[in-house]
């Protein structure tokens, strides 16, 4: 392999992405339990915090069987990466299973299901697809 081809497939991920509309989406993660008792007893929410991520590409999928919407997000590893880093997150694709979900037009998308496109061995698009 030639090196430098893996970032020049994250370069041009990134690319397309940002031709799609260079669409932003809001990504909820749970914040630990902070050990409160009502937290713990289910009084209160859990904290969540909703992160930021951009390029993505959003795009509508068929409706489940029951009638409920699902959507496809695609994301960049170099959108994700330094998010992770900041977690201390390796697997980026099984850390995306342990978010609540995506927010999307104020509805909260619950993650079913992460796929990673590699490119040259590199991990280079993530797609997550959400469903009601």
């Amino acid at each position: 392999m030639i090196p430098g081809r893996a970032c020049a497939a994250r370069r041009l991920a990134d690319a397309l992405l940002r031709t799609f509309g260079d669409t932003q989406v809001t990504l909820r993660l749970a914040n630990a339990s902070s050990g409160d008792t009502n937290s713990q007893l289910g009084l209160e929410p859990p904290a969540s915090q909703d992160l930021q991520v951009s390029p993505a590409a959003v795009k509508s999928l068929e409706p489940m069987p029951d009638g409920k919407r699902r959507i496809e997000v695609i994301l960049s590893v170099t959108a994700l990466q330094p998010i992770a880093k900041v977690y201390q997150i390796e697997d980026i694709a099984g850390w995306l299973l342990t978010f609540e979900g995506v927010v999307w037009y104020g509805d909260l998308m619950r993650i079913a299901k992460v796929t990673v496109d590699k490119f040259f061995g590199a991990d280079c698009l993530f797609h997550l697809t959400a469903t009601e």
